[in-house]
């Protein structure tokens, strides 16, 4: 761990013991209902991990960076905005996997607009946003959500 973490962890640490001393009945909620989110997603990160690790095994850095690299031009967030378009999942989960696509040579804007895409498009929601709130609505709401995911990323990987 480094420096920032210790002292992210510190802070935390801090603030924990401060609303204790405020208020220690509703620190304890406050604390119960983060464990209960927390066991909610672990099983969805360890899934993150484990693709992660098959990710090592079976994609090389040369094959990451040919997808998603620089030299893709605006192929790369196209690539990207599709794949964080179709995965679904708390936003959390795909820093590691950015992470991991930074290390494998991908490019900024790529990983900018899959973070971005993972967020905001999310495809596999659209059947239950088209039957409760219209196709034309939950189509363009979509769409410009991919573009803007591009646009986003891009603008990432320019200012970076």
């Amino acid at each position: 761990m480094t420096a920032t973490d210790w002292s992210m962890l510190a802070a935390v640490l801090v603030a924990v013991v401060v609303s204790w001393i405020k208020n220690p009945g509703l620190t304890k909620k406050a604390l119960k209902i983060g464990y209960k989110s927390f066991i909610k997603v672990l099983p969805f990160f360890v899934v993150v991990f484990a693709a992660i690790g098959l990710f090592e095994v079976l994609l090389s850095p040369e094959t990451v960076g040919g997808l998603l690299g620089s030299s893709m031009g605006i192929g790369a967030p196209l690539i990207a905005a599709s794949l964080g378009g179709v995965a679904s999942g708390p936003p959390a989960a795909v820093y590691p996997i950015g992470r991991f696509l930074l290390d494998q040579h991908a490019s900024v804007t790529a990983v900018a607009t899959l973070l971005t895409a993972w967020v905001m498009v999310g495809t596999v929601s659209l059947p239950a946003e088209i039957a409760y709130m219209g196709r034309r609505f939950a189509l363009v709401r979509w769409a410009v959500a991919f573009i803007f995911s591009m646009i986003i990323g891009i603008s990432m990987g320019w200012l970076l």
